[in-house]
């Protein structure tokens, strides 16, 4: 791992696929905040492409992100502490991304499974990875804020845990 990669996520063309009925909560379980997250997610479902180096992965935001959007914000702020994660994509491309930060670096494992399997590692800056991250995160919690699904200041309360201090500790091998 002697290059620096870069990690992009970014939003793609809208996806006409649907494979799954519109959300619904018949036993009233969800807040407001979260229907209308699920109603977004799933009527303006977009591909969604993660890059790191040359690997590309292609997700949508339903149902892959919106499996993973719950935890999104603590999972960013326990990266920025030090802390490693994983993300999982088991609907489009049975994908898990590993982030561990390494100093001032995070060493990305981009590991396959189900019918096939393999690892690729790639090591990332990590302010890099931190501010993808965030950005993503920023950018899809407004367009649900610009289509009226989410309030702002829901949207605030949702996103406060990926930047509350945005202290990016950096931990210092010896």
């Amino acid at each position: 791992m002697n290059n620096t990669y870069k990690l992009e996520i970014g939003l793609e063309k809208f996806n006409f696929d649907i494979y799954a009925e519109p959300p619904e909560d018949p036993l009233g379980e969800f807040s407001d905040f979260e229907m209308g997250l699920r109603r977004f997610f799933f009527e303006y479902n977009h591909l969604v492409l993660w890059k790191i180096g040359e690997e590309k992965i292609q997700v949508c935001l339903e149902p892959d992100i919106c499996l993973i959007w719950d935890k999104l914000p603590l999972q960013i702020a326990e990266l920025s502490e030090g802390k490693k994660i994983e993300i999982t994509f088991a609907e489009s491309c049975c994908i898990t991304i590993k982030l561990v930060p390494a100093g001032n670096k995070i060493n990305c494992t981009l590991i396959k499974f189900g019918s096939s399997y393999w690892e690729k590692q790639f090591e990332c800056a990590r302010a890099q990875v931190l501010d993808a991250l965030r950005g993503f995160l920023s950018e899809v919690m407004q367009l649900a804020v610009g289509k009226g699904f989410i309030t702002a200041q829901e949207k605030e309360e949702f996103i406060s845990p990926a930047f509350s201090g945005n202290i990016d500790a950096v931990i210092l091998s010896n």
